[in-house]
């Protein structure tokens, strides 16, 4: 009886990482409490990737760059960092718009206005894919004029995106998350339970990076060592930029110029 009420623990244990294991590596808010129009951005916003019922499983802002823009026939897909919903990316989407492109930004489901479900690594490969099928359907952009961006857990996302799209121009990948796995080892169950077998969630572009021929623009905003690491790993063509998170000039100046880089060619 002893043995088979460990064995029911244990299995029980087991049951609760899985169930919850998501919730260590995403912390969405279903909140939208600013907007781009709380910084006077024009913005449409967008419903999209709809079910067979027709109803709209992701929502996103769709930021114009304006016809006199540098770029006003390109776009970034802008993927955000698993954290809060698109409310808290406000101020950096701000800052790309100013480099005169357009943005599209939208909630994984399980953030913000999209879908409400618990988030994965697949779900959101799933609804980044389902974005940029907007932007070249809908909107009609060639893939070759998307850059796709990804900070944090994003920036993963970002990279499996482009390994599944040859086709768009670029990919910029911002303070790159640790592993998944390093996340799980910080809690405690992690060092009595089969982890691994537990999620599917990885988050672990390492593979990826080492064949992604790409074009790749690494930023290390602040202090993000898996950024540095992924860099070395990583596919050429590659660039490494190192910027303190106040320094917002460098961070244009070294966005344009990889913009600059990538869309030389009309």
């Amino acid at each position: 009886m002893l043995a088979l009420g460990a064995v029911c623990a244990y299995a029980t244990l087991c049951l609760l990482f899985y169930q919850g294991s998501w919730q260590l590596i995403f912390h969405p808010s279903r909140t939208i409490g600013a907007t781009p129009a709380s910084l006077n951005i024009p913005y449409e916003e967008i419903k999209f990737n709809s079910t067979e019922t027709g109803k709209p499983q992701l929502a996103g802002w769709w930021i114009p760059a304006g016809d006199t823009a540098r770029y006003p026939s390109r776009a970034i897909l802008f993927l955000h960092d698993g954290h809060g919903s698109l409310s808290d990316t406000v101020s950096q989407l701000q800052a790309l718009h100013a480099l005169g492109i357009n943005i599209f930004a939208f909630d994984y489901r399980g953030f913000g206005q999209s879908a409400d479900q618990h988030p994965s690594e697949a779900s959101m490969n799933q609804d980044a894919d389902a974005a940029l099928a907007y932007l070249t359907s809908t909107r009609h952009l060639p893939a070759h004029s998307i850059i796709v961006y990804g900070a944090g857990i994003g920036a993963a996302v970002a990279a499996s995106t482009a390994s599944r799209h040859a086709e768009v121009a670029a990919v910029v990948l911002e303070n790159l998350s640790p592993p998944a796995s390093t996340l799980f080892a910080a809690d405690g169950r992690a060092k009595i339970l089969p982890v691994r077998l537990l999620t599917s969630n990885r988050f672990d572009p390492a593979e990826i990076l080492k064949a992604l021929s790409t074009p790749k623009l690494f930023l290390e905003r602040g202090t993000s060592p898996p950024t540095e690491t992924a860099f070395h790993a990583a596919h050429d063509p590659r660039q490494l930029f190192q910027i303190a998170p106040e320094d917002q000039a460098k961070y244009l100046e070294t966005m344009q110029r990889f913009l600059d880089e990538q869309f030389s060619q009309p």
